[in-house]
């Protein structure tokens, strides 16, 4: 393994140890985490699935992190556990991620909800 290689395998792993000691399950708290990042808080929810090309996925368990861009600072990022692939698989190519997800989870109410608040930019 060249230098690079080892620096980018050494970072995945700083950002993916919190992930293990702190995440919570993926289809029982999705849909509450986004509503909080988009509407109470003005937020883009954005996800990541991995760093450098290496998905955070460990023993068959797939880790998203989810981060609240821009908004009032309100809601912090959240690590996610149990990621179903289907899920994990379209967060990784598409960026509709939480719209994608509300449609799935959350319904039409908890969609229309997100698409019409308002971007808190501070």
């Amino acid at each position: 393994m060249n230098e690079e290689e080892q620096h980018f395998t050494y970072m995945h792993g700083v950002l993916f140890r919190p992930a293990k000691a702190t995440a919570i399950d993926f289809k029982e708290n999705i849909v509450d985490w986004i509503l909080r990042c988009r509407v109470d808080d003005g937020g883009i929810p954005m996800f990541r699935t991995g760093f450098a090309n290496r998905p955070f996925t460990e023993a068959g368990t797939n880790y998203v992190l989810g981060i609240c861009w821009l908004g009032a600072n309100l809601v912090n990022s959240q690590w996610f556990q149990n990621v179903p692939d289907k899920d994990f698989k379209h967060m990784r190519e598409h960026h509709d991620d939480y719209i994608y997800l509300l449609r799935k989870y959350g319904g039409k109410q908890a969609l229309e909800k997100a698409l019409k608040s308002e971007i808190t930019v501070v």
